[in-house]
């Protein structure tokens, strides 16, 4: 969602050049038609071959994206600038259209989306007929405004979903940010056919509460305990079954050469998991009224997560799991994995792949709407706040930049900041950006994440 195509450093390829049609004239390229049907042909394909989740995870995303730049382009018409594109994705052209004096479309890459306001700084090279349309000619509050619109608009998706989270589908006690209860247990989701799980005589909605008489609150917890057993031992488990509590034996039988991808044979208990989501909605009068505060406090928690992330441990973590990646994927399908190395597994930035592969196994569990409802309010909290660092060529960066002009504009004498002393700055944050986005992309491809 970085809007790198705003900066002028960055010009448009030629062939993105609108064509000048007349006015009030609808232009479409020649191969417009065939190659939307190619776009849609292609998402319903992702549907059938990918699962039905993948591919509304795609389209959440999207219209996310959508959203974001539309929230810009919006505010800056309002403004009196001239915006001549409005794309999503980035790279060669698939498929736009001319109206009134923006081309819109859809381009190659869909990796983020961006609107071009001619004049962002004075880099930019622009008609003298246009000058008063710039975004640098407008008044402080005006680019203010416009800059600050596509973060402003993921605050305003984010406060709607989790109004209808809190409100309408309900959470653990009522609040995404405060005490859970049990909230933090898993339940059974599906037992394997002729397995241990099976035989023990454990059922779908079972909750494991001990493992020979140690608590076990997470699934890992679990995975850890069973590791120093082998196929034939007997283990005795804890079990809350409509509240009340069994004790079960399960002996440990050799896996199926078709499960998980793991080495057959090895000890396997036989069941699958899902997080343990005790549902309480407040109604939407309440939900309004908390969702300020759930908000202020959820982003607080993320402010310390991506301080973990870029702090020497978390880059520690990211150069590891790069270099591991291939030998923490097969740890983790046989089960051997180790807790550091499911933790940093976890500890990483997730490209729109991998954000579109989690969703798509929440959206698979029992709880999967509502838990795809919390995964859209943290993208939304997260992108919007990382947009807004004061840090160019992020939307931040421009609204950093307003800010120092009007504190040295003088009345009527206004003040215009050299957007080439930036040019370095820029380049590192570019730089940065690149190399975190290719790394997530590389991991979420070899490694991908699973609940």
């Amino acid at each position: 969602m970085t809007d790198t195509q705003r900066e002028s450093e960055a010009p448009a390829p030629a062939d993105s050049e609108p064509r000048s049609p007349k006015p009030g004239e609808r232009v479409e390229y020649e191969t417009g038609g065939l190659r939307l049907a190619l776009i849609i042909g292609a998402g319903v394909a992702l549907g059938f071959l990918a699962g039905w989740w993948l591919l509304l995870m795609v389209v959440g995303i999207g219209l996310m994206i959508f959203l974001h730049e539309l929230g810009h382009f919006v505010t800056a018409k309002w403004s009196g600038m001239k915006v001549t594109e409005f794309f999503i994705g980035f790279g060669p052209r698939l498929w736009s259209f001319q109206r009134g004096e923006t081309e819109y479309g859809i381009k190659l890459l869909p990796v983020g989306a961006y609107v071009r306001i001619i004049g962002m700084n004075n880099l930019d090279e622009v008609d003298p007929a246009d000058e008063s349309r710039t975004y640098r000619q407008q008044s402080f509050p005006k680019r203010l405004l416009v800059v600050s619109a596509g973060s402003l608009a993921h605050f305003a998706q984010a406060f709607v979903i989790l109004v209808v989270l809190l409100g309408v589908v309900g959470v653990p006690g009522g609040s995404i940010t405060g005490p859970k209860g049990n909230a933090e247990g898993w339940d059974v989701v599906t037992v394997t056919g002729n397995s241990a799980a099976a035989a023990a005589g454990l059922r779908h909605g079972d909750r494991i509460v001990d493992f020979q008489g140690r608590p076990v609150s997470r699934y890992e917890d679990l995975k850890d305990a069973l590791r120093p057993y082998d196929v034939g031992d007997t283990v005795r488990l804890g079990v809350l079954r409509h509240g009340e509590e069994l004790t079960l034996s399960a002996k440990l039988r050799g896996r199926p050469a078709d499960i998980d991808g793991a080495p057959p044979g090895s000890p396997f208990l036989g069941l699958k998991t899902g997080l343990y989501w005790p549902k309480q909605a407040v109604g939407v009068g309440e939900a309004i009224l908390r969702t300020p505060g759930e908000t202020a406090r959820f982003v607080g928690a993320s402010a310390g997560v991506v301080a973990g992330v870029f702090s020497p441990h978390g880059l520690g973590d990211m150069a590891d799991n790069v270099s591991n990646a291939r030998s923490d994927r097969q740890a983790q399908n046989s089960g051997t994995a180790t807790t550091a190395e499911t933790d940093r597994q976890h500890n990483r930035f997730l490209s729109i792949l991998g954000v579109a592969q989690l969703g798509a196994q929440l959206g698979s569990e029992d709880n999967g709407p509502a838990m795809l409802l919390l995964l859209f309010f943290e993208m939304n909290v997260f992108i919007g706040l990382l947009n807004m660092l004061p840090l160019p060529p992020l939307d931040g960066g421009h609204a950093a930049m307003a800010i120092y002009e009007r504190a040295r504009s003088r009345r009527g004498k206004r003040y215009q900041a050299d957007a080439t002393k930036l040019l370095p700055l820029t380049y590192a944050v570019l730089m940065v950006l690149v190399v975190v986005g290719v790394t997530s992309i590389y991991l979420d491809i070899v490694n991908p994440v699973k609940l």
